[in-house]
């Protein structure tokens, strides 16, 4: 392979990588969109902003919900556990999950409580930091 090709392929090679370990982000982030349109979820939202530049340092999304969607999200866990760092505990009563995530210009953290007779009922938190330069 010549230089230039070469070159081309190693960016694509990157970009790939890139793009697969936005999409378990993406995965989890969409089914909470999803969810939280249903009308027995509650879903919360905060934004944290650098006072001086209005820039978006953090954002804090929780939904809760109960019933099938609650396996929705355990299941987008389960297919984005090795897309990042991932923890799992258990008691006879509860589970919790950890996925994070971190890119050069942020941190994700999601966390999946499950409670209830077969896991039924879920708090979803995510957490999106953004890395700034100061």
């Amino acid at each position: 392979m010549n230089n230039p090709l070469r070159h081309c392929v190693i960016t694509l090679m990157l970009c790939l990588f890139a793009a697969i370990n936005a999409m378990a982000q993406n995965k989890i982030d969409k089914q909470m969109e999803q969810i939280s349109t249903v009308g027995s979820a509650t879903f919360t939202s905060a934004v944290e902003r650098d006072p001086d530049t209005r820039q978006v340092l953090k954002v804090v999304k929780v939904l809760k919900i109960s019933g099938g969607s609650a396996n929705k999200l355990y299941k987008a866990f389960m297919d984005e556990r090795d897309s990042g760092s991932f923890s799992e505990q258990n008691t006879e009563t509860e589970r919790t999950l950890t996925l994070t995530c971190e890119s050069k210009k942020q941190v994700r953290i999601y966390m999946l409580h499950l409670t209830g007779r077969y896991y039924s009922h879920a708090q979803c938190t995510a957490i999106i930091k953004n890395k700034t330069k100061r």
